[in-house]
């Protein structure tokens, strides 16, 4: 296997890891709230699916750990200069971790404030690792 093969496979590697760990479960509850959930007034049920997606990305045992820290322990493993669509997730994280004080202290009017931004982060992760998901099955 030549360098560039053992690259392109450690990569693919990454990032079907990343796609479990941070894609999948982002936005795991949230997601499927009723659009309505979304607009007007925070309520507690979006609170704690926001919660639960971006504060307990990935739970193991005991340990919690928000989807920057997954996105962190991932991210050095990952072969550099970043894929565009990585760059693209690094962002989105970095503007879901913008927002986890008011989402820990359930800050409602930063939450609203923040909710189309979160949201859109939220698809943001999920559709770049699907795609480089994708491309990278194709081109190994």
């Amino acid at each position: 296997m030549s360098t560039d093969d053992q690259t392109s496979a450690h990569l693919l590697e990454r990032v079907s890891a990343l796609k479990h760990d941070l894609a999948k479960y982002v936005a795991w509850t949230s997601a499927n709230l009723d659009d309505g959930l979304w607009e007007g007034p925070v309520g507690d049920e979006l609170i704690a699916a926001l919660r639960a997606d971006l504060l307990e990305t990935r739970k193991q045992g005991q340990r919690r750990e928000p989807c920057w820290e997954v996105w962190r322990a991932h991210c050095a493993e990952l072969p550099r200069p970043l894929e565009p669509e990585l760059e693209s997730v690094a962002a989105a994280v970095a503007e879901l971790e913008r927002h986890g004080p008011a989402l820990t202290t359930g800050d409602r009017a930063a939450i609203a404030e923040a909710r189309v931004e979160i949201r859109r982060a939220q698809h943001e992760i999920r559709l770049q690792l699907r795609n480089l998901h994708r491309r990278l099955l194709r081109e190994c």
